[in-house]
């Protein structure tokens, strides 16, 4: 019984626990800025506001000592401390130092980086004792995030789905993974970006969806890179519960085109080296150094650069200026928008790069799309609008989503979907990889005629470039001890330099040589080793079970084998054969890759049937990753730890903060609440003097010692206060809403009274269906209250303002609560029901009574009788008159 009741508690416990955590949550997180969406049941669907109530947030961070802050004034602040704040993490999330792509970061940013001893991956060094890596730098914004959604849903939250670029290979996608997990988050999914853009234009268009397909470009130029997914979407009819049909909308993936460098933030960059060349220019007799070498120069003008592209977009002309920038010297120059253009004239040959990639891997052409739908902050630029309409054709240029919003309302969209939570429209989404992966395997070694062993490689494409995720392949091995297989990418030479490492990781099977040794004495033949191999919905591939079936010959079998009998041999050659074409949908597992088996007989004589049995051993899969490792069991324990810790830094440091405010803001509402005219009335001289005092004394305390204080200090001092001002406030508070209250019980006692004497007097004895003794019991309550308040108001009259009134406004409510529920009671009694008066038709010609005659030859006469004296001719009529009446009915 124990046991039973402990069960059911932590059942409830865990129902409860998942329903506070109903909430799911998408974060699309770019270069320069980050948006947050919520999905909870009963508030719709939207872009959740930051502490500054934006819908986004810049990507930013800055750390000082073990303070952390987010989003604008990072960026601010940024100028201050160029080495202990954080912009564009994203660029540097599963790369290697050695990459250029690390190499032409640090060309803008100055913070100072690191390999990381074991991975190899980007690793900053804050100070000199103090490192974060890229990963931990990323999940500090990500808490930021949950944060701001927790704050807005009123619970916490853990279910997440976050956008990533489609580019994005298993490193990158796997650090934005750890990322969210030292951040405390679950990620259901992550979606590519430019496909949670689709995914919302669905929503959006649906109704413009038929079953023949409409092909769209999406073309995203974001601050850090450019993307062009052609999506196809066409509605189709699906089985529904029972016999019923239902439509839906397919948005299939064909195939993506992209640019990793192409982007808003390259035009900043260039116009920031543009400034700080004149400026060298400018002062070239007078700087001691030159202004590269400043970082912090070099970071304002990198905000100044952001802040004339946006003004260039909108005009043609604009003023850079910045005051003391280096050495003392201001800096001031006049730049036009043609200015911009000329030396970003290169950027623009590149824009339509995306869209022919995404065209030409899907082997169409520009006049099969139906529109070109731009989003990302990038194509807001004049001249980059001004080549894709050159490029696609003004007349398909679409700008109908949100361009700043439509990526991470569709992700939110996903993320209702994946919990299964809420109640969506079904959208039935096949999203892609963009790269090939192969696994390169050795075949069983076998003894040459030089008495060498020798393997053979294989290079199997085990899932084909745009592949749609969540697909699941198995691959059978024929094998007789333990093996490995390496899984990579299978992308050409042009692409590996902006690539990074092309291997993912070893598998390696073991378990099988042990298991081939427990049948030495049986005939075996040549087992098979099923390794599954799944492409998740993340875009994660990874091998997830390894099963071996091992055919092997009963005794008896082996003992006449033994003797000769039934000694006929087979010999097997296997050949592994092309894995078969994945289906374009993702719900459906792709073909199981086959062996082709060859038999030939060392003789005609068809032996006989062996007695066999089969044997399934599920053996052992250890990974090892090769080409960028992702952090450890041991590795994020450590980031946990740490980051918890400066969680709780940050948490008392805001709860210092917002004590500290609490008792600053109380000083000044009370000196101004002490002036008040009704205060004056219902205090002391010297019950104000001591307040007064004691405020001056706090003000004073705050901006002396109150500067080091800690939080229970503030706490203590503020109660302390309040025990002063309490007893005044509640004494104004009486003095202002006694009248009222005292008008509003003499009113409702009077309104009883007339109540009881309307009932009295005129209401006849047939009508009346109160009591006497009611309606005294309820003038008995009027009259103790009204005693009551005769009492209080008197003993009131004596009592000096200065003092606790007598008579207060929650004891006046409390009376009225007495009179109320008399008077509900009184109301709310039901008056004796009436009988019901039934027609009663008499034929003077016959005793029957024809209800469908309406002119009989004789006349006939009608009386009403009440139900108890209906005769049974009028009862037998009531069948009949519901029957005709539920008839009318129908027909209406």
């Amino acid at each position: 019984m124990k046991y039973y009741f402990l069960v059911l508690i932590t059942l409830i416990a865990l129902f409860a626990l998942s329903l506070i955590e109903a909430a799911v949550i998408a974060i699309d997180y770019g270069t320069d800025w980050f948006k947050v969406a919520l999905v909870k049941p009963g508030i719709p669907l939207d872009i959740v506001l930051n502490r500054d109530s934006k819908r986004k947030t810049q990507s930013a961070l800055t750390i000082r000592g073990e303070e952390r802050i987010y989003g604008s004034d990072a960026v601010n602040l940024g100028a201050r401390f160029p080495l202990n704040t954080y912009f564009s993490i994203k660029k540097v999330l599963g790369r290697l130092v050695d990459d250029q792509s690390i190499k032409d970061y640090q060309s803008v940013f100055p913070n100072k980086i690191i390999p990381d001893p074991i991975r190899g991956t980007v690793v900053f060094q804050h100070n000199e004792t103090t490192t974060f890596t890229a990963e931990e730098i990323l999940a500090m914004q990500f808490s930021h995030a949950k944060e701001q959604a927790e704050a807005a849903a009123q619970e916490a939250i853990k279910d997440v789905v976050i956008t990533v670029p489609s580019y994005y290979n298993q490193f990158e996608r796997q650090a934005i993974l750890d990322a969210a997990e030292l951040a405390g988050l679950h990620v259901l999914s992550l979606i590519n970006d430019v496909t949670a853009v689709g995914l919302n234009y669905a929503i959006s268009h649906h109704n413009s969806f038929t079953e023949e397909p409409q092909y769209h470009v999406f073309y995203d130029m974001g601050a850090g890179s450019t993307k062009a997914c052609l999506i196809s979407f066409k509605t189709s009819n699906v089985n529904d519960v029972g016999r019923f049909n239902k439509t839906i909308i397919n948005l299939d993936v064909l195939s993506v085109g992209y640019d990793r460098s192409l982007g808003g933030q390259e035009f900043d960059i260039r116009l920031q080296r543009h400034f700080a060349e004149e400026f060298n220019k400018k002062f070239s007799g007078k700087l001691k150094s030159s202004i590269f070498t400043s970082e912090r120069a070099m970071t304002r003008l990198y905000k100044e650069a952001n802040r004339i592209k946006q003004i260039l977009s909108a005009n043609t002309d604009a003023i850079a200026s910045l005051e003391n920038l280096h050495e003392e010297h201001d800096f001031r120059l006049p730049i036009t928008r043609r200015d911009l253009e000329n030396m970003t004239a290169d950027l623009r040959k590149r824009v339509g790069g995306p869209i022919k990639a995404a065209l030409d891997n899907a082997k169409l052409t520009l006049a099969s799309i139906k529109s070109c739908v731009l989003v990302g902050g990038g194509v807001r630029v004049p001249s980059i609008q001004a080549e894709l309409k050159e490029i696609v054709g003004e007349d398909k240029i679409a700008q109908n989503v949100n361009g700043d919003e439509a990526a991470v309302l569709g992700a939110a969209f996903r993320g209702a979907g994946l919990s299964r939570q809420f109640k969506v429209k079904e959208i039935k989404v096949k999203d892609i990889t963009p790269y090939p992966i192969e696994v390169n395997h050795s075949s069983e070694p076998k003894e040459s005629e030089d008495g060498i062993s020798k393997s053979k490689e294989y290079h199997t494409v085990l899932f084909n470039q745009f592949t749609a995720v969540g697909t699941r392949k198995i691959m059978s091995f024929p094998r007789t001890s333990d093996f490995n297989f390496l899984l990579n990418y299978a992308i050409p030479d042009e692409v590996t330099k902006d690539f990074g490492p092309t291997n993912i990781a070893i598998t390696k099977i073991t378990g099988l040589t042990a298991a081939i040794k427990q049948f030495n004495d049986v005939g075996v033949e040549r087992p098979k080793v099923k390794v599954t191999l799944q492409l998740s919905e993340s875009g994660i591939v990874s091998a997830t079970e390894a099963i071996a079936t091992i055919e092997h010959q009963s005794f008896t079998d082996k003992f006449k084998s033994f003797f000769g009998v039934n000694g006929n041999k087979s010999e097997e050659s296997i050949k592994e054969v092309p894995l078969p074409d994945e289906t374009t949908s993702s719900s459906v597992n792709a073909s199981e890759p086959t062996l082709e088996t060859n038999k030939t007989q060392a003789n005609d004589t068809e032996p006989t049937q062996k007695q066999t049995k089969i044997e399934t051993i599920n053996l052992n899969l250890e990974v090892e990753y090769v080409g960028i490792k992702p952090l450890g069991k041991n590795e994020k324990d450590e980031s946990i730890k740490r980051l918890r810790a400066m969680d709780n830094s940050d948490l008392q440091r805001r709860t210092r903060e917002e004590a500290r405010n609490n008792l600053e803001s109380f000083v000044y509402r009370v000196r101004d609440f002490l002036q008040n005219e009704v205060v004056l009335q219902v205090s002391t001289e010297s019950q104000r003097a001591e307040l007064s005092s004691k405020l001056s004394e706090t003000s004073d305390w705050l901006y002396e010692e109150g500067e080091e204080a800690q939080t229970v200090e503030f706490k203590t001092r503020l109660n302390n206060l309040k025990l002063l001002e309490q007893p005044i406030a509640y004494r104004r508070e009486e003095r202002i809403k006694l009248p009222n209250a005292i008008f509003k019980i003499k009113a409702v006692i009077n309104s009883t009274r007339d109540f009881v004497d309307e009932i009295k007097t005129n209401t006849t004895a047939e009508n009346r269906y109160h009591t006497d003794e009611e309606l005294d019991k309820l003038l008995s309550v009027c009259g103790k209250v009204e005693e009551w308040l005769n009492e209080k108001l008197e003993l009131q009259g004596k009592t000096p303002p200065h003092v606790n009134p007598s008579l207060v406004t929650i004891d006046i409510d409390k009376k009225l609560n007495e009179i109320e529920r008399e008077f509900l009671i009184l109301v709310s009694k039901k008056p004796p029901r009436k009988p019901k008066i039934i027609a009663k038709t008499t034929d003077t010609k016959t005793t029957k009574v024809d209800e469908q005659s309406t002119s009989s030859e004789g006349s006939s006469t009608t009386e009403f009788v009440s139900q108890s004296t209906a005769t049974p001719m009028a009862e037998s009529k009531k069948p009949e008159q519901s029957t005709t009446t539920k008839t009318k009915h129908e027909e209406l």
